[in-house]
């Protein structure tokens, strides 16, 4: 009987080292073959990709100059550094008329607001993570009172969400020297016509005004329709994963494909990217290619510092009340 279970256990260990030897000649196998066919035909891919985006490639910004004036020059420090979020967010009712002016009036004058599609086809100025714009007439969302989200919002009128041409009337008649950023939240082929038709029919506004998408396709279809208009990528952090993070092969990749594929066909002239996806040799790859660098949320003084004096970068910001040189003074 002994014997009998030693035999069984030496057969089935025999069968194991079997398997295990199989597995591995076929793990090999897949390897030669993905070596031999994938590559090759991956590689060649990509260069007819690399190729025809030649072709189908959109012209940036057809005014250097312009792109220049609208950001304002770092002889304009401090002034120059800070994008304000929401319109300073943190420091008055974010996306409001009101938040606006109290930029203008410290002296700031690149602000980025967010941008929504309401149920009825209006596009509208507010923050589609505290509205549901989208499930919304414009008439429910003007009821609202957007100061009231503010922890100082007493301090403020009570002022209801903005459309898109109550916006460009303000700017127009008292905030003629703002820069904007105008983020898009609704990339939906809707949302592409409302915001060309606008500002094919607000030349004024379209002179002053940077639009910002997270979608490259959505950039893209909309300077094919208005080629003036000055574009920017909201680049997102989808390297989330450890292991695609740990892969500086993967990385590299995904970030050329980016930059000297995706940038130069749509045409962009910034782009916003991560603080913590960020540094000196990712600037320097997308001056290169013609795309000024911007990046995204920075609210300490010495990370300010720090992105003011070191990588020479805008940033945008949730709060002006932390910029450097007022903490110096106070």
């Amino acid at each position: 009987m002994y014997w009998r279970w030693l035999w069984l256990c030496l057969k089935m260990i025999y069968q194991l080292l079997c398997c295990s030897v199989s597995l591995i000649f076929f793990c090999f196998n897949v390897f030669w073959l993905f070596c031999n066919l994938a590559i090759p035909w991956g590689t060649l891919t990509l260069l007819v990709v690399c190729v025809a985006s030649k072709f189908v490639k959109l012209q940036r910004s057809p005014n250097e100059k312009r792109l220049l004036s609208l950001l304002s020059a770092p002889d304009d420090w401090p002034s120059y550094w800070p994008i304000a979020n929401r319109a300073a967010g943190y420091d008055a009712p974010e996306n409001s008329k009101a938040a606006i002016k109290k930029c203008l009036t410290r002296g700031y004058r690149n602000v980025l607001l967010d941008a929504g599609l309401t149920s009825c086809g209006e596009i509208v100025i507010a923050n589609p993570s505290r509205l549901a714009v989208a499930q919304q007439p414009l008439s429910e969302l003007q009821k609202l009172n957007i100061t009231e989200q503010h922890p100082m919002g007493s301090q403020f009128e009570a002022e209801s969400v903005a459309t898109l041409r109550q916006l460009a009337d303000y700017v127009e008649a008292e905030a003629t020297s703002a820069t904007l950023f105008l983020r898009l939240h609704d990339n939906s082929a809707r949302m592409l016509d409302q915001l060309h038709k606008f500002m094919a029919a607000n030349e004024p506004f379209t002179q002053r005004t940077i639009v910002i998408s997270r979608s490259p396709l959505a950039i893209y279809q909309l300077r094919k329709l208005h080629p003036e208009i000055i574009c920017g990528l909201w680049h997102e952090t989808y390297l989330s994963l450890a292991m695609l993070k740990s892969s500086t092969l993967i990385t590299s990749i995904y970030g050329a494909i980016f930059r000297n594929i995706i940038a130069p066909v749509i045409g962009i002239s910034v782009v916003f990217l991560s603080k913590e996806e960020f540094n000196l040799h990712i600037a320097d790859l997308w001056r290169n290619v013609g795309v000024r660098p911007i990046v995204y949320m920075v609210n300490s003084p010495n990370e300010k510092r720090y992105f003011q004096k070191t990588m020479k970068i805008q940033y945008l910001t949730d709060s002006l009340r932390s910029e450097p040189h007022l903490l110096m003074k106070a």
